[in-house]
């Protein structure tokens, strides 16, 4: 494994196991970061651990924290991956100081505590596109989740089904939409509800909607009420988030913290690129220092192979020209044998034809006409 495989590992057996628990302490080393997070030390006789109450949990807090205040705090154990470092996220944050649906709840989450085997839940993604959203539109708890999706990772697409979140046919409902939902291939789907009674969320508790959650192919996060509410659908579910704006938390990645792995790759990159230009740029140096030890060789080298290129160019000129003159001289030859009798038989001498007779030169008298057959007109001057 890689230092981050084992961080991550860790932080997800640590979540896992440890997703909502409550732990009471002394507060002390209280820091208020600029953020709006809060950090400090929780610590009892024996033993500390670090906390931090991130800015959406600790907006709603009405009173003031101090160190050395005694508190129960609820939330769930992790691990910062970057660093490894181990603490308690808190979301709700407490100072110290059976009815008849109570046993309907007992009863009904023993008889469906089949469905609640950790086998059988589906992991969620690391970076959903696509996210599903069961509650009320109207409803302030639907407002906060738009408000933490906003603030935290807007990339994925969001669906709404708004349903009934209360009442004798929310249960009905809410199986409506989750079946709608659970064809639309969403990498996850959140059924939520704000905080209330037992009987407000009393839908949740619903048995035939434990089992369209159990059934359901897309990883469902279930997030009713308030931290301390639980319901059937909490144990069914995929995942159990402490709120409706927790579920978001829970779901969605932190776009600030993914900025700082950018960061971090980036530097690492910015380093590994100037390493290697160094490592380069030396090669280049060697190289050039090489290339002007052998400079007088190259050129050498060049100019023999620029003076053969020279040679072979004017032995295709001279043995083109030496083509055509010889062609030529081979026309002459030609010509000149065809009219050798010719020369032979006109030589010092013209011809000259009278009445269809060819008479000597010397028997010209003044006033005869004459035709003078010249050489090349040899064979005109036979076929007269």
């Amino acid at each position: 494994m890689t230092v981050s495989d084992l961080n991550e590992s860790a932080k997800a057996l640590l979540e896992s196991h440890f997703n909502s628990i409550e732990v009471q302490g002394e507060i002390s080393r209280l820091t208020k970061h600029s953020s709006g997070h809060w950090y400090f030390t929780l610590k009892d006789e024996k033993s500390a651990i670090s906390v931090v109450i991130y800015k959406f949990s600790n907006q709603n807090i009405k009173f003031d924290i101090k160190d050395g205040m005694e508190v129960t705090l609820i939330g769930k154990l992790s691990i910062y991956s970057p660093n490894g470092s181990y603490q308690f996220i808190a979301n709700r944050i407490m100072p110290i100081g059976v009815g008849e649906l109570e046993l309907a709840f007992n009863q009904l989450k023993e008889r469906l505590s089949p469905l609640f085997d950790p086998a059988h839940k589906k992991q969620l993604p690391k970076y959903p596109n696509r996210v599903g959203i069961i509650t009320s539109a109207s409803s302030a708890a639907f407002a906060d989740m738009q408000r933490v999706i906003s603030n935290r990772y807007i990339l994925p697409k969001f669906y709404l089904f708004n349903s009934l979140v209360q009442g004798n046919k929310a249960a009905d409902n809410i199986i409506k939409m989750l079946n709608i939902a659970d064809n639309m291939n969403l990498d996850a789907i959140v059924i939520a509800r704000g905080g209330g009674s037992r009987e407000d969320l009393w839908c949740f508790n619903d048995e035939k909607l434990a089992y369209a959650i159990y059934e359901a192919k897309t990883p469902i996060i279930s997030a009713i009420g308030h931290e301390i509410d639980y319901s059937i659908s909490d144990f069914v579910a995929d995942h159990r988030s402490l709120t409706p704006t927790a579920a978001m938390v829970d779901l969605l990645p932190d776009s600030n913290e993914l900025y700082q792995k950018f960061d971090i790759i980036q530097n690492s990159l910015i380093s590994l690129i100037s390493t290697k230009f160094s490592r380069y740029e030396g090669f280049l140096n060697l190289s050039k220092a090489q290339i002007k030890s052998k400079a007088i060789e190259q050129k050498l080298n060049l100019a023999t192979l620029t003076l053969d290129k020279f040679k072979s160019n004017l032995d295709n000129f001279l043995y083109k020209k030496l083509n055509l003159a010889q062609s030529k001289i081979e026309k002459f030859e030609l010509v000149l044998k065809r009219q050798e009798h010719f020369y032979k038989v006109t030589k010092n001498m013209a011809q000259i034809v009278k009445d269809s007779k060819i008479i000597s030169l010397s028997k010209l008298k003044s006033k005869d006409e004459i035709t003078i057959i010249s050489q090349d007109l040899y064979k005109e001057a036979i076929i007269k």
